[in-house]
């Protein structure tokens, strides 16, 4: 599956971007962007006590595989890379680690959103841009992906409580520390049902 993850990430990057980086979601859900050649190192410097996971690599019951400190970061093509506190170390991958990707591809849909607006209100003779662009095509993209408009509208922590009764066996969850966001409907049922896998495929939609 990580070579079909790798073809179609790289097929939606070109799609929308003139240049290839790879995305770092950090302790906090900041998304940080590298373009330049980077070693693991040189972030987990800047986070102490935090190592980092490809996200594709991520799976419900899988134990989590830190890249080692030398390891670059990939910029060719499309990469997600996530920050664990080293306390998870040993542990295996949750629901809960699922919740937090999609909590931070939320954010950035929401900075995507804003900065498409601003677009909008530069246009000059009623065409965008072209910094903004890219953006109208992704937001276009997302919002045919995900099809939120029409759906009622749960918190994190009615979802969180979602899937800590859901039939599936999944490990205990663990507390997460994010600021308070929305999930509708549509995307509780999805992460229900997708693995690691197919929810990876969906963020970076999101991210990219």
């Amino acid at each position: 599956m990580g070579n079909y993850a790798s073809c179609a990430l790289g097929n939606t990057t070109s799609s929308f971007s003139s240049s290839s980086s790879s995305k770092v979601i950090l302790p906090d859900g900041e998304v940080r962007h590298i373009h330049a050649p980077t070693k693991a190192a040189e972030l987990m410097m800047e986070i102490p006590s935090f190592f980092l996971v490809d996200a594709k690599t991520l799976k419900i019951g899988r134990k989590l595989n830190p890249l080692a400190a030398d390891d670059d970061l990939e910029t060719r093509g499309c990469h997600v890379y996530v920050a664990f506190p080293m306390t998870r170390a040993t542990s295996a991958a949750n629901a809960s680690d699922m919740a937090r990707l999609f909590l931070a591809a939320k954010k950035q849909q929401r900075r995507r959103r804003r900065r498409v607006k601003t677009a909008v209100k530069h246009c000059h003779n009623g065409r965008i841009s072209p910094e903004g662009e890219d953006d109208v095509k992704m937001m276009s993209a997302g919002s045919k992906l995900m099809s939120l408009e029409d759906i009622d509208e749960f918190s994190a922590a009615e979802f969180m409580h979602r899937i800590s009764n859901s039939k599936s066996k999944k490990p205990k969850l663990e507390t997460i520390a994010e600021e308070e966001s929305v999930l509708n409907g549509l995307e509780i049922k999805q992460l229900l049902e997708l693995d690691f896998f197919n929810a990876f495929l969906i963020l970076v939609i999101v991210l990219v």
